[in-house]
């Protein structure tokens, strides 16, 4: 009976923290439709704080998992800025890295329950990592959409720019969270 009250308690401690997830994924899609999409920089960068989504994912995921939530997040970008597989793309890209990053970075990875932040592996090793794949991320976004090499440069600039505005706007979220 005991044993069963605790199995119970886990699948209800679960289930929160996936409801808990699924609003703030909800939140933060809004906030990148509504605000952060309309925030440009002359056509040279903008934030893309939704990478934010797959940069948190929990630890214990199945890779799979990850991916398709990757798939997920990058075809409901696609679909509100109408842009043809590119996020989604990208997203599953950054999805496919970020488990051989983590491990690579980190060495108790696997100690770490629940959801990747500053406070788990602490914060110059976590913006480490954010940098590496939101510079990925962003990079395959604005290559995929020139589909050429023509104007490299401008594929770097935009890289960069969008890529320093997404750090900020992480960074910043990781300092109100802790």
């Amino acid at each position: 009976m005991f044993k069963c009250f605790v199995i119970e308690t886990k699948n209800k401690i679960i289930a929160m923290e996936w409801i808990k997830y699924i609003l703030k994924a909800i939140f933060i899609i809004v906030l990148q439709v509504l605000v952060f999409d309309r925030l440009h920089i002359q056509a040279w960068g903008y934030p893309m704080v939704y990478v934010l989504l797959l940069l948190t994912l929990p630890t214990q995921l199945p890779r799979w998992v990850e991916m398709l939530i990757g798939m997920l997040v990058g075809l409901i970008m696609d679909v509100c800025n109408n842009s043809l597989g590119v996020h989604m793309a990208a997203c599953v890209a950054l999805s496919f890295c970020r488990p051989i990053l983590l491990r690579k970075s980190s060495q108790d990875i696997e100690r770490i329950k629940g959801e990747i932040s500053s406070l788990n592996i602490g914060m110059v090793e976590y913006m480490k990592c954010a940098l590496i794949l939101v510079v990925m991320h962003h990079f395959m976004v604005f290559m995929l959409e020139a589909w050429s090499f023509q104007n490299w440069w401008m594929i770097i600039l935009q890289t960069l720019l969008s890529s320093i505005l997404t750090l900020l706007v992480i960074l910043g979220y990781e300092i109100i969270r802790r």
